[in-house]
């Protein structure tokens, strides 16, 4: 019962008697002259005085109730058994509430096919054994009831109990845990119909500690079988990274001519974009190849390395970039298969310095975006040939674009479009960007990475898809010391 309701009925307790205290005063005023009348208070007096005491009992025995419910209920609590000698604390519980002289608990072990006494209050445990379910039954059964009588009939004979004794199965969800025992020690004594109601409330409270506890030990179990498979795969992602960045150097060429910046942001620890630059021995060449695995993560991650790969084997800055595309398409399809559900967009292209041409194969990636300083105009550089991994008889073209001093191109992936759309709110990711690339031409190429990367790392949204983006800012004004 709550504050409130015992407030509410102390209150009405307290109206009932104030109305007998005034009825007896009545009565004893009009019948002051009549010896029947006063002979009736008194005996109204007395049943006054007997109601309260009725009452007072009552109060006292629903308050003992209570108390009991409350003390019981925190058996189930599961840090009774995550200190020293759980059981000892609980047993001590049952001895107080139940008014038991003496308790011991039995566990199954399965195992051994025994119960095993685990702990004793109120009598030596030495005195227990472990017992075989063979001392105790003929016949195997999953009665969790039966296994308890049986149990009880082999301890009242095998250590000749001379006092009352009675036990309980501990059983939560059809998991049989073991029993509870309890008894007092007087020859004489005898256990009523509270001692058992109170017996199987106890009983059925450690049940749910000891079940509450067996979650917990599975939980904890479970706990550290993932952490260590977290562990095994974070190491494995640790050396993907690595067989990725040998893959795909990303280091980005500082040559006469041209400045370059990049940025990559997977959406994973590793992603399926890629980026790398080649240059030649004359350092008037530069190739750059970017591209963008269907899908995330690893998976992604080896056929990017795969398509990497191929293009470092067969690429050369001489090389017709359709050609080139052709071959690479052909051998991952190979490595692929004909069920392959994976494929990627690529585009190859060589910036020539001496010609002031940009040479390029697309095999179905994103627009670049090509400055002209000449008309302050952005011209797109269309795809030339589908993704790559999904035909061996697909057809690329090569086109060349003029460039000159002034020019910027931008590359990146879809992961940047998506952003944009995010960031901006903006319906057309692609116009958005086509916006702000314009206008920042005026600005080095580092400056307008480092500008994207921190609208990137600093965005509160989780990025959802692989980033990349890389400038080509052409000035052949431009000298890079030379290294001694």
């Amino acid at each position: 019962m709550s504050g409130s309701g015992r407030a509410a009925a102390g209150a009405n307790a307290v109206r009932y008697y104030l109305l007998w205290l005034l009825g007896i005063a009545v009565m004893a005023v009009l019948g002051r002259d009549y010896d029947l009348a006063l002979l009736a208070v008194l005996l109204l007096l007395c049943l006054f005085f007997f109601s309260i005491r009725r009452h007072l009992e009552q109060r006292n025995s629903l308050q003992d109730v209570c108390n009991f419910y409350e003390q019981a209920h925190s058996l189930d609590d599961l840090q009774l058994l995550l200190g020293d000698r759980p059981y000892s604390r609980i047993l001590q519980t049952v001895l107080d509430l139940g008014k038991f002289d003496w308790a011991v608990l039995f566990l199954m072990d399965f195992e051994k096919d025994c119960f095993v006494a685990v702990e004793a209050a109120g009598v030596s445990l030495d005195r227990f054994k472990n017992v075989s379910f063979d001392d105790i039954a003929a016949e195997h059964t999953s009665d969790s009831m039966k296994l308890s009588m049986k149990l009880l009939e082999h301890a009242f004979k095998t250590h000749e109990f001379r006092g009352a004794l009675a036990g309980s199965a501990l059983e939560r969800n059809k998991i049989f845990y073991g029993c509870l025992l309890v008894g007092r020690h007087s020859p004489d004594a005898e256990l009523t119909s509270e001692d058992s109601f109170r017996l199987d409330i106890l009983s059925d409270q450690v049940s749910v500690c000891l079940h509450n506890y067996r979650l917990h030990k599975e939980l904890a179990f479970h706990a550290e079988e993932l952490a260590t498979r977290q562990a095994q795969i974070q190491r494995e992602l640790d050396m993907a990274r690595i067989v990725q960045d040998g893959a795909m150097p990303r280091q980005v060429p500082d040559v006469d001519g041209i400045e370059v910046a990049s940025f990559l942001k997977p959406a994973r620890f590793i992603g399926g974009d890629f980026l790398r630059f080649v240059e030649d021995a004359s350092r008037s060449n530069i190739g750059v190849l970017i591209g963008d695995v269907c899908g995330k993560g690893v998976p992604a991650a080896l056929v990017m390395a795969v398509v990497v790969c191929l293009f470092n084997d067969r690429s050369a800055l001489a090389d017709n970039p359709a050609e080139l595309m052709s071959r690479v398409n052909v051998s991952l399809k190979e490595f692929l298969g004909a069920g392959s559900r994976f494929n990627s967009t690529a585009l190859w292209g060589v910036f020539d310095l001496q010609a002031m041409k940009f040479s390029y194969c697309s095999a179905g990636h994103d627009f670049p975006l090509h400055y002209r300083a000449a008309d302050s105009s952005i011209n797109e550089l269309k795809s030339t040939g589908t993704l790559l991994g999904i035909f061996n008889e697909s057809i690329y073209e090569s086109y060349s674009e003029n460039i000159a001093d002034g020019d910027k191109l931008m590359f990146y992936s879809d992961g940047l479009v998506d952003f944009f759309e995010a960031w901006a709110g903006c319906e057309d990711g692609y116009i958005y960007l086509h916006s702000f690339f314009l206008a920042r031409v005026d600005k080095s190429a580092d400056e307008i990475v480092k500008e994207i990367a921190a609208l990137v790392e600093n965005s509160p949204a989780a990025v959802k898809d692989d980033i990349t983006v890389a400038v080509f800012s052409i000035d052949r004004k431009r000298k890079v010391e030379k290294q001694p």
